[in-house]
């Protein structure tokens, strides 16, 4: 018995991680991104005029170190491995449609879509692939009005 409620709790909790789930102004999605990668698609399309919300949380590993979403500035000389210098090194960033310009995110944005696409999220990191751990990305988009 106690496995199966063990069970139960896992699977639950997998459906609400991976769920949809629509309320009074938009629809919400959760997305794992995964520290290794500099780019990841998330399945999310948007249309120009919708207003987006991310809220992330988790830790990147990287070594010795772990850093939130808003990355980090403490060591300058890694800003030589970051797709945007001028923002913190491996700060949770994001992009609508492939080609798309990037914008800061860290643990919080919220703005309004111009153009349309698919939503990636990333990492800044040119040299993603020795980064471990994952952020948890709630996205959630407020229907055109």
């Amino acid at each position: 018995m106690k496995h199966r409620s063990a069970f139960l709790v896992l699977w639950v909790s997998a459906l609400m991680l991976w769920s949809c789930s629509e309320g009074k102004r938009g629809k919400s999605f959760t997305v794992e991104v995964p520290c290794a990668l500099t780019w990841s698609r998330t399945g999310v399309v948007l249309t120009p005029g919708q207003r987006i919300t991310l809220v992330a949380e988790g830790e990147l590993r990287g070594g010795e170190w772990r850093f939130g979403p808003e990355g980090t500035n403490d060591h300058p000389q890694w800003t030589r491995y970051s797709l945007v210098p001028e923002w913190p090194h491996l700060a949770l960033i994001a992009k609508v449609g492939e080609d798309g310009d990037p914008f800061l995110v860290g643990r919080r944005f919220s703005g309004t879509v111009i153009r349309g696409g698919e939503l990636y999220l990333g990492i800044n990191d040119l040299d993603a692939e020795n980064n471990d751990g994952s952020f948890e990305v709630t996205v959630t988009v407020e229907e055109n009005r």
